[in-house]
């Protein structure tokens, strides 16, 4: 099934913002390990949020979902004797932080996954973890989900992981080491990326009652044996799901409104905000309202730019969308963490992109994919059939650069969005964006929106 998406003139209105899938998240953790009850409150509902609600309640939370907040009964300081199975489908997080923490259960876990999530790189989050007395052992290929956690307790000590490949690695070991007999330490080898992913996962914990303390080069962490805490929790708006938004109204002149917009973040992908401001276009914040506005000026868009994504590796699809308008250069590096990603996702959008006639050129270091530099142009021929590589970041980014083409174009992967961002389509209908699922490119079988 493919999504024919016909473009658009113009693009304004008034949109809503996601709440954020990375505090949400984490959110649920740190309540399911408390003892006592948490609330988190505007909390995210879609396909990854509720695959780690499902292995929470593997974990033996009780966690109740109510209009606007999640009731979540926490199991406490020592984890139970589950003997189950917990289902992370294709959520690297949920993958990785439940392997961590199945270590400290007192019986053998089973952690799934499904092939998407097969592929992906676990070898140093597994041998970190081996460091502090776990016992692992992979199900299928070596050092690749699915995992069988033996349990037993994790002893504590010294662990060390690469900062280069997923800031989760981290995150998954933070989350665990409360649990261990005695403190943990966690050296990272390398340039630390993604460490806006790792500032929210230590504020998580602080406020959690966690006593965990971190280098201020994010290469040496040390947590003390400590007691989750029951605390409520407010989520804020997601900038990864919000740069779609953002982007569409920054390739056409005229207002867009974005509501559920309560400011700065520790989210990396705040960068979007300022990156758009680089650009020309006028973006400004209502604390009061709750608003962001977006005034996107003719000429907007020209010159040349250059944007660092080592922080805010999520939004770089979306940058390459947004490049491809670009009168005059965008050049984007730092990026080489997102080759770990479901799909990598510079390369992604670079043949895709490619294929529907922008002038994208990977970048390499020391022979690395790390970003791209792009020319753009007033407009494309459209017409084309793109591919989502199994990514839904990538199908949200190609979509957004379709609709300034001159004819319709066909995706691959748009039942995705229900894994971060399940209103996309209706949020795009607002601004009358027409889609229409079919079997075959000129078969067209049921409107999506």
């Amino acid at each position: 099934m493919l999504l024919k998406v016909d473009p658009i003139d113009s693009f304004s209105g008034t949109f809503c913002v996601p709440s954020s899938k990375p505090e949400t998240q984490r959110a649920i953790l740190t309540g399911t390990l408390a003892e006592g009850t948490s609330r988190v409150y505007n909390d995210l509902r879609c396909a990854e949020t509720e695959t780690m609600k499902n292995a929470c309640r593997a974990l033996g939370a009780e966690i109740t979902e109510h209009d606007g907040f999640l009731e979540i009964q926490g199991i406490g300081g020592t984890l139970p004797s589950v003997r189950r199975v917990i289902q992370s489908h294709g959520s690297g997080l949920v993958f990785r932080v439940m392997t961590a923490l199945a270590s400290a259960l007192p019986t053998p876990v089973v952690v799934a996954a499904d092939a998407t999530l097969r592929k992906r790189v676990m070898e140093p989050l597994f041998h970190a973890l081996r460091e502090l007395g776990s016992d692992i052992e992979s199900i299928v290929d070596e050092n690749k989900a699915p995992v069988v956690n033996w349990g037993g307790g994790l002893k504590g000590g010294t662990c060390r992981l690469p900062g280069d490949i997923s800031s989760q690695f981290i995150t998954a070991i933070l989350f665990a080491a409360p649990l261990a007999d005695g403190p943990v330490e966690i050296e990272v080898t390398g340039e630390v990326f993604s460490q806006s992913y790792i500032r929210q996962t230590l504020a998580s914990l602080t406020d959690a009652g966690i006593k965990v303390s971190a280098s201020d080069d994010m290469r040496h962490y040390q947590v003390v044996p400590s007691t989750y805490q029951a605390h409520d929790v407010t989520t804020h708006e997601d900038y990864t799901s919000a740069s779609y938004l953002l982007a569409a109204a920054a390739l056409f002149p005229g207002r867009t409104v974005l509501t559920g917009v309560h400011g700065d973040s520790m989210q990396g992908e705040f960068a979007i905000v300022p990156i758009l401001r680089q650009l020309g276009v006028s973006v400004t914040l209502d604390r009061d309202a709750l608003t962001l506005t977006v005034d996107t000026p003719p000429g907007s868009l020209t010159g040349d730019f250059e944007v660092d994504v080592r922080d805010c590796p999520n939004i770089v699809p979306t940058l390459a969308a947004l490049g491809a308008y670009v009168q005059g250069r965008l050049r984007v590096t730092g990026g080489r963490l997102t080759r770990f990603h479901k799909a990598s996702r510079i390369e992604a959008m670079a043949t895709e992109l490619t294929r529907a006639g922008v002038d994208i050129e990977v970048l390499y270091e020391d022979g690395i994919c790390d970003g791209f530099e792009v020319r753009g142009a007033q407009t494309y021929p459209g017409g084309v059939t793109l591919s989502s590589w199994g990514d839904h970041r990538i199908f949200m980014s190609l979509f957004v650069a379709g609709l300034r083409m001159q004819s319709a174009n066909r995706f691959s992967g748009f039942e995705d969005v229900r894994l971060s961002f399940p209103s996309f389509m209706e949020e795009f209908a607002k601004a009358g964006v027409r889609t229409t699922a079919v079997e075959e490119e000129d078969a067209p079988t049921a409107a999506v929106a």
